[in-house]
């Protein structure tokens, strides 16, 4: 097949263009190395968080990008919702309907389990989990089962690739029951805006369940996803919001503003505490005054 496409991105590029400011652009902190990419140009959106091949399936009959188109026709869905959010104003409850906010957690999963560090965690639920009970079955001409067929599509090296994507969308299924409540809040659009390249922050270290833990899910530089019960917002949690989104990276983090980083390093060393104390101390926050 033609014009296979190889640069993909586990953040999309619509998403990317929330966390920049009048340039378009953003510098990239790579965490590994301690330093600024290129001394501190500013890259495209394009350029950073992706992988090559990453939903490319390689096969004797065939190379195939289906994977990723699927992705680009859910996300030019979603990507029309959160440039809504990001336009509205929180008096208007961001114009946001019943039918939005499940797309956005919809959203969250997509991204999840595409993030590059979660790969071993998908792993290890495909290998011990029977096909059926990943939500699928290769059936015979007559209908039944082909178990043997089953397993061996499931241990195709390729299979984690589409079961990426289709988790995602049982994710939505599997939190039908759930009742925690969904918030949009607005962060103040003169902060600097800060991306990572393991943005989400769940309450849950471990294996953390997208469909009914808690968690906080940054749309755009000024504008987060909140699944939580909600009371005041105190203003001085976005930086610790930020602090987090920095500190969970694995390698790369965009911001629009290289001194907000040192700042953020800073206070972090005064709270002399660890990553998962302080996600805890946020969640305790947001939930405090709840009517």
């Amino acid at each position: 097949m033609d014009n296979i496409s190889s640069k993909h991105h586990y953040l999309p590029v619509f998403y990317l263009k929330g966390f920049t400011k009048e340039s378009g652009k953003f510098k990239i902190y790579n965490v590994q190395k301690k330093n600024f990419a290129q001394k501190g140009k500013e890259f495209s959106p394009g350029s950073y968080f992706y992988e090559k091949n990453a939903n490319t399936v390689f096969k004797p009959q065939g190379n195939s990008d289906f994977i990723e188109k699927s992705y680009s026709d859910l996300e030019g869905k979603i990507s029309k919702i959160i440039k809504k959010i990001d336009l509205a104003e929180s008096d208007t409850k961001f114009d946001v309907n019943e039918d939005d906010m499940p797309m956005l957690n919809t959203f969250a999963s997509l991204m999840y389990w595409r993030l590059p560090k979660n790969k071993k965690e998908l792993e290890i639920i495909i290998e011990s989990t029977p096909a059926n009970q990943l939500g699928f079955n290769v059936h015979n001409a007559d209908n039944s089962i082909n178990q043997i067929a089953s397993e061996e599509l499931k241990n195709d090296p390729e299979f984690i690739k589409g079961y990426r994507f289709l988790t995602s969308l049982f994710d939505s299924v599997r939190g039908l029951h759930c009742r925690t409540p969904y918030t949009i809040i607005p962060k103040h659009e003169d902060l600097p805006f800060i991306c990572s390249d393991n943005p989400i922050i769940f309450e849950k270290d471990e294996f953390p369940n997208v469909y009914e833990d808690d968690y906080i899910f940054p749309l755009s530089g000024k504008r987060f996803f909140v699944k939580t019960e909600i009371g005041k917002m105190d203003p001085y949690l976005w930086m610790l919001i930020d602090i987090v989104i920095y500190k969970q990276a694995v390698k790369y983090v965009s911001c629009t503003h290289e001194g907000y980083l040192r700042m953020l390093d800073d206070n972090f060393e005064k709270y002399n505490i660890s990553l998962t104390e302080l996600k805890q101390i946020i969640f305790k926050k947001l939930r405090q005054n709840v009517a």
